[in-house]
C-alpha cells in the first residue's frame, strides 16, 4: 500500500519527476561548461594568422578597489596639530641613509623673532630659529623651472658650496603652476618632499636649515601657515672623491653592484606626496636631478641661488652651525649685495640691513665673552699674559696653609731641687 501526502500526490512519483529534472538541468550546464572549454583550447591553439579572422574573448573586468576617500584641504591661517619637522642637522652618509625627507609646512614666525631680537641689540638663542624658515620668507625666481604636472614644477641647481671647501650646494624648489587647481593651492603647505640620494656619485648630505634634527613637538603648537606657492630646501652634498668606476677594460670597478644599480649621471630623485596621509600617495614620483647641471665656480650660479645661500647662511652663524667652517658675517654680506644688485626689492634691502646689524651683534657678544674672561678691556689685554712671578718666603716662614698644623710646643717643667741637708 503506497501511502499519500495530504494533497493526494504519492512518494515516489514525487521523487522520480524531482530526479528527472535536476539530471536535465545537469546535463545542460555540462554540456556549457565542455563547450566553453573548447572554445577557450581553440583560442589558444589557432596560429596567430588564423587568430586574427576570430573574435578574441572579452577577459573579465579587473576588481574595483575601493578608492581612498580623498583628504579635505587645510585652509591658510592658523594650524594647532601636532607639528613634525622631518629633518636633519648633520652630515648623513648616503650608503646608509639614502633617502631624506622634510615637510612643506613654513611660517614667518623665526623670521619675525630675529627682527625683535635684533632690534633690541641682541640674536636668538642658539638653534631656536630654523634656517629653512629664514629661506622660504623670499620669493624666488629661476630660469629652468619645469612643470613635472598640472599642478608643480620643479627648478634645480648645483654650485661649489660657500661655507665648506670641496662640497656642493644643491637647491630644490617646488612650486605651483600657473594651472594649479584650488585644492592643490590650499594643500601646497601639507606637501612632503623625499629625496633618495645617488651613493654612486654622493658620499654624503647635509639638509642645510633643520638645526633641530628630527624635531617634534610635544604639544599643541600654534603655526601661522600663509598663502605659500614656493618652498626651497638646500643640500650640501660631497661627491666621492675619486672615479670608483673606470671605463677600461683592464680596470675592474671598485664595486660592481652599485656600478650596475645606480645611474652615472643623476645625483638623486625627487618625490612628493601629501604629508598629511600615512598612504604614501604620491604626487610626483622620481623626478631626476641631473649632475650635468653643475656649474665650476659659486659665482657662475643664479643670484636666486646666491641670496638663497645667504640667508640660509645667516641662520648658520648665529645658531653657530657646528658644520659651517669656511663662512662668516663679511663673506655672507658680500654674496647678498652680490646677488641684488640692479633687482634690490624692498624685502632684500630689509634683509642685508638686517644681516649687516646682526653681524655688530655677533662681534660685540664674541669681543665681550673674550674679556669677560681676563677681567680687564680687549684692547688692554696682552696677547699671551705672563703668570705671576712666586714669591719667596722668608726663612722659618712656613707657607699659609701650613701653620695651623704645628702644633705648640709646650715646655717640659724642670724638677725642684733636692735640699740634702734636711
Amino acid at each position: 500500500m503506497t501511502k499519500q501526502t495530504k494533497n493526494g500526490i504519492q512518494h515516489p512519483l514525487y521523487l522520480g519527476l524531482f530526479t528527472l529534472v535536476i539530471g536535465a538541468c545537469t546535463f545542460v550546464n555540462a554540456a556549457d561548461i565542455d563547450s566553453f572549454e573548447q572554445s577557450q583550447l581553440e583560442t589558444q591553439t589557432v596560429p596567430a594568422t588564423e587568430g586574427a579572422k576570430r573574435v578574441q574573448a572579452i577577459p573579465p573586468e579587473p576588481l574595483s578597489f575601493p578608492k581612498k576617500p580623498l583628504y579635505p584641504p587645510v585652509k591658510p591661517g592658523y594650524y594647532q596639530g601636532d607639528l613634525v619637522i622631518s629633518g636633519h642637522g648633520g652630515n648623513m652618509v648616503t650608503g646608509e641613509t639614502p633617502v631624506s625627507q622634510f615637510s612643506f609646512v613654513s611660517s614667518q614666525a623665526d623670521y619675525n623673532a630675529l627682527q625683535q631680537a635684533v632690534s633690541h641689540d641682541d640674536l636668538p638663542q642658539r638653534n631656536s630659529i630654523n634656517s629653512h624658515q629664514l629661506l622660504n620668507r623670499f620669493d624666488y625666481q629661476f630660469y629652468n623651472t619645469a612643470a613635472v604636472s598640472t599642478n608643480y614644477a620643479i627648478a634645480t641647481e648645483l654650485a661649489p658650496s660657500p661655507y665648506n671647501q670641496g662640497t656642493q650646494i644643491l637647491l630644490v624648489n617646488v612650486e605651483l603652476t600657473k594651472d594649479a587647481s584650488d585644492k592643490a593651492a590650499l594643500g601646497f603647505n601639507w606637501l612632503r618632499a623625499k629625496v633618495k640620494f645617488n651613493p654612486r656619485l654622493v658620499s654624503e648630505y647635509r639638509l642645510i636649515g633643520f638645526e633641530n634634527a628630527y624635531q617634534t613637538s610635544s604639544r599643541k603648537r600654534q603655526v601661522t601657515v600663509g598663502n605659500s606657492r614656493q618652498y626651497i630646501a638646500l643640500y650640501e652634498l660631497r661627491f666621492n672623491e675619486k672615479a670608483e668606476y673606470a671605463t677600461t677594460k683592464n680596470v675592474q670597478p671598485a664595486n660592481n653592484s652599485i656600478h650596475a644599480r645606480y645611474s652615472a649621471k643623476d645625483l638623486a630623485v625627487i618625490s612628493l606626496s601629501d604629508g598629511r596621509s600615512s598612504s604614501e600617495q604620491q604626487f610626483i614620483y622620481q623626478y631626476p636631478i641631473d649632475i650635468g647641471q653643475q656649474q665650476k665656480f659659486f659665482e657662475q650660479s643664479s643670484d636666486d641661488f646666491k641670496f638663497a645661500a645667504a640667508v640660509a647662511g645667516l641662520g648658520q652663524l648665529i645658531n653657530q652651525n657646528n658644520y659651517v667652517h669656511d663662512f662668516n658675517y663679511n663673506k655672507l654680506i658680500e654674496i647678498a649685495i652680490e646677488a641684488t644688485e640692479g633687482s634690490l626689492d624692498a624685502m632684500r634691502s630689509e634683509f642685508i640691513a638686517l644681516a649687516k646689524s646682526a653681524a655688530v651683534i655677533a662681534a660685540t657678544k664674541a669681543n665681550d665673552a673674550s674679556g669677560q674672561r681676563t677681567g680687564t678691556p680687549v684692547h688692554k689685554q696682552e696677547p699671551y699674559p705672563m703668570p705671576q712671578p712666586i714669591k719667596t718666603k722668608p726663612i722659618g716662614q712656613l707657607p699659609e696653609g701650613k701653620q695651623q698644623l704645628i702644633v705648640p710646643v709646650v715646655p717640659i717643667p724642670q724638677p725642684k731641687p733636692v735640699n740634702k741637708h734636711i
